[in-house]
């Protein structure tokens, strides 16, 4: 006798029959969640998220994947500190852009949230707009005026480290807090200027100046708040 056809309707639930029973042949048991793959930086920038496709303030939080931590102190850096025994390094940025090109700047590494073995976890300056996706970088706007500068700080033991992006012709970064100044050393790196500094957490205000030889720049002189923190 020939067989009616099935329907779709009962095609489907014989196929739900057949799942349910293979089903039940296997043992229950726990279920490793999917690891994510990050692909690319997270960039944080100010105290919110940004889009990366956009070009960038100077100052970004950036988590790197898959690269991994693979020495600690980083070779040759460009300032050591240390803030009640917590270390931190200002180097060269050696981290690459979507295109696989070395982004310019400077990182600054801190100690407790770099662990060997452990995706990188650094902060990242750079002199001029930068956008992450799409690889664009272009200092041409800042370049023209040597008043323009940049800067934030990542939080150390109760301690801001905070760090400068200035014009290539500036040759120190004076830091004015509660009355008191001190200039600050300025690091070539990629055709521009870097400057780290330690802030006490308590400080509300700090106003920052850039010098070409001694001399302040014309319109340089902003007073900020609280400096620039991004959180973790």
């Amino acid at each position: 006798m020939t067989r009616k056809p099935r329907t779709e309707l009962e095609l489907d639930e014989h196929l739900r029959r057949t799942l349910r029973a293979v089903a039940a042949t296997v043992e229950a048991g726990p279920i490793a969640a999917p690891k994510r793959r990050r692909t690319g930086r997270r960039v944080m920038v100010g105290l919110g998220a940004a889009a990366v496709a956009v070009p960038l303030a100077a100052w970004a939080f950036v988590g790197v994947g898959p690269e991994y931590v693979d020495e600690i102190p980083p070779a040759n850096p460009i300032v050591t500190g240390s803030v009640d025994g917590s270390r931190y390094w200002m180097v060269e940025a050696f981290h690459k852009d979507d295109c696989g090109k070395p982004v310019p700047g400077v990182e600054l590494v801190i100690e407790d949230r770099n662990i060997i073995g452990r995706e990188w976890n650094t902060s990242l300056i750079t002199y001029g707009n930068l956008a992450m996706e799409g690889c664009k970088y272009d200092p041409s706007n800042w370049l023209a005026d040597p008043s323009r500068w940049d800067s934030g700080a990542a939080l150390v033991d109760g301690t801001f480290v905070w760090m400068a992006a200035v014009h290539p012709d500036v040759t120190g970064v004076r830091v004015t807090i509660d009355g008191s100044s001190e200039e600050v050393e300025v690091h070539p790196v990629d055709g521009a200027g870097y400057a780290v500094y330690e802030v006490p957490e308590d400080i509300t205000t700090y106003t920052v100046e850039v010098l070409v030889d001694g001399e302040v720049v014309p319109g340089s002189a902003e007073t900020r708040t609280a400096p620039d923190f991004i959180p973790e």
